[in-house]
C-alpha cells in the first residue's frame, strides 16, 4: 500500500513560531505572520500530503463586538476562508474564550488541540493514513501520537527551535526542527 500522509498543523503554534523567528514588531507588539498555503504542505511535510488539517480559532468578539474586535475578526475570517479554498486543506475551528483572572483579562484558545488529537487518532485507527506530520509543540498531543503509532502510523514532528515539549519529541518516530530556510519559504511577504 502506498504511503498516505496527512499533515496536522496547530495554527497558533505555527504562527507564533513564524513571529518569533522573524521578530517583527509593530508598536511593541508581535505582528502575526501568515504562511503561504500554496507552499506550506510540501515544505512542512517534506512530501505532498494526501490532506492538510489546519486547526485555528477566530479572534474573540464580545457581544456586541467592539469595532476593533469586529475588524480583527473579519480580517482573520477572510484569511481563513482563503485557506479553506486551498486544495486538500481541511479546516478545524476552535473558539477563543475571554477570561478574567485576578483582574487580568486573557484570551484562551479552546478545542483546537482536542480536535487535532481526535483527528490524528481517528484517521490512524481507521487506517486512513499510514504517516502523519505534526506541526505542534504541546505535550497534550502525546496520547494521540502514541495511539497513532500503536495503529502502525509513522509520526514525524516538525517544531520550531526549543519550543516543543521533550515528551512530545520522545513520543514521535522522528522529530525535526523547522529551519529558518523552511520558515522563510512558507512566510508570506509583508
Amino acid at each position: 500500500m502506498p504511503e498516505r500522509l496527512a499533515l496536522f498543523i496547530d495554527a497558533a503554534y505555527l504562527e507564533r513560531a513564524l513571529a518569533d523567528i522573524f521578530a517583527q514588531r509593530e508598536g511593541g507588539r508581535a505582528v502575526p505572520l501568515r504562511p503561504d498555503f500554496k507552499r506550506l504542505p510540501g515544505v512542512l511535510a517534506l512530501d505532498k500530503p494526501w490532506r492538510t488539517y489546519y486547526y485555528y480559532a477566530l479572534p474573540y468578539r464580545s457581544n456586541p463586538p467592539l469595532p476593533a474586535e469586529q475588524a480583527a475578526y473579519e480580517g482573520r475570517k477572510r484569511f481563513v476562508d482563503f485557506v479553506g479554498r486551498q486544495p486538500r486543506f481541511l479546516l478545524r475551528e476552535g473558539v477563543v474564550e475571554r477570561r478574567v483572572v485576578r483582574g487580568e483579562e486573557t484570551y484562551v484558545q479552546k478545542r483546537s488541540d482536542v480536535m487535532l488529537a481526535v483527528d490524528l487518532t481517528r484517521l490512524s485507527v481507521l487506517h486512513e493514513i499510514t504517516a502523519a506530520v505534526l506541526v505542534a509543540g504541546d505535550s497534550d498531543f502525546v496520547p494521540a501520537v502514541q495511539a497513532a503509532r500503536d495503529a502502525g502510523v509513522r509520526v514525524r514532528l516538525r517544531y520550531e527551535g526549543s519550543t516543543a515539549h521533550a515528551d512530545l519529541i520522545a513520543a514521535c518516530d522522528e522529530a525535526q526542527p523547522l529551519t529558518r530556510h523552511e520558515l522563510e519559504a512558507i512566510r508570506l511577504p509583508g
